[in-house]
């Protein structure tokens, strides 16, 4: 299972804190958020543009209108794209946009989401997000039920590579081993630590 340490900032000055102290992580994740999609907001496209972070990004991106984001992600760099299923009404068309561009195309879901209507997009899809949290807000307690939609989304798409997102940490890492996810994301229980490196290393092998 891959842990890739998450990015949760609201300013250009908390984004360079965090990069620097994330140098040693050759992956990183960094959340996206409108204020309107979900109840928060955070760092936008042009701070990223005024940094242009050196590690390979996975971008996740809690926003609407989706498909007005892809050019700008691509142009930046970004290795892969995740959006929310739940912001688009063509969903296999902007999965498709977002493959031609040359970055991998993802589609998350949220906690209550079923995913039974959005069968198409994952057979297309290379990656899919699960929220084990409602998302906008780091430091929430994993929501367990989520994590059966794995198996589901991996009947559908056999290739597809699923993760999770929300209130993964040491205590429920071995939970969330069992379930086939190939990646997961964390953020207070790596980036928010004191000391991220050895905290990753702490998860990374207690998950393997």
């Amino acid at each position: 299972m891959e842990i890739i340490p998450g990015i949760l900032v609201h300013s250009l000055e908390e984004l360079k804190q965090t990069l620097k102290k994330l140098s040693w992580a050759k992956k990183i994740h960094i959340d996206i958020m409108d204020g309107k999609f979900v109840p928060n907001q955070t760092i936008q496209l042009a701070e990223l543009k005024k940094i242009n972070p050196k590690q390979n990004m996975q971008i996740h991106l809690m926003a609407h209108k989706p498909e007005t984001y892809v050019k700008g992600f691509a142009k930046l760099g970004v290795k892969e794209f995740i959006y929310h299923a739940e912001t688009s009404k063509q969903n296999k068309i902007l999965i498709e946009k977002i493959k031609k561009t040359g970055m991998k195309a993802g589609i998350a879901f949220n906690p209550e989401t079923t995913i039974n209507k959005f069968k198409n997009a994952i057979k297309e899809a290379e990656l899919a997000l699960i929220m084990t949290i409602h998302p906008g807000f780091s430091g929430q307690k994993l929501i367990k039920k989520p994590l059966a939609k794995i198996k589901q989304i991996k009947t559908i798409n056999q290739n597809i590579s699923v993760g999770i997102d929300g209130g993964f940490n040491l205590t429920n890492c071995n939970l969330v081993k069992t379930s086939e996810t190939d990646f997961a994301i964390a953020t207070s229980a790596i980036t928010k630590q004191k000391k991220s490196k050895e905290a990753y290393t702490k998860l990374r092998k207690k998950s393997n």
